[in-house]
């Protein structure tokens, strides 16, 4: 699959997008107190690699080892409602071995759009 850039950002940046960041900081408020290690995580989290795939993205993290680990529940799924798409995207966030790993967005009809700034985020229940 070749790299497809998000709007907004360069694929080799190390730097989390703007969406990237709103949707981590979304799931990890669901996990409440139980979400603290992994703030700590967001705050020095760095970008790996980005795939755009036209339809959504997986962006790989990496965090430094000596950054607290989670215990617990794993972060919510979050959606993503945009005015360009007629249903809403998913965001999943997975952790490896209690850090922060991998976010995957796709959306399940249409295109993603360029214009991220305009998802609006909740929280899948």
């Amino acid at each position: 699959m070749k790299p497809v850039p998000l709007a907004g950002s360069r694929p080799d940046s190390p730097a989390l997008t703007a969406l990237e960041t709103a949707v981590i900081d979304c799931a990890l408020r669901a996990l409440g107190a139980d979400g603290a290690a992994l703030r700590a995580q967001l705050e020095v989290a760095e970008v790996r690699t980005r795939t755009g795939s036209g339809v959504g993205f997986v962006t790989r993290l990496r965090v430094p080892a000596d950054t607290p680990r989670a215990a617990g529940r794993p972060p919510p799924p979050v959606l993503g409602h945009h005015p360009a798409l007629a249903e809403p995207a998913e965001f999943l966030l997975e952790l490896k071995d209690g850090r922060l790993h991998t976010l995957e967005a796709c959306c399940f009809s249409g295109f993603w759009p360029d214009d991220e700034a305009a998802f609006q985020l909740v929280v899948r229940s």
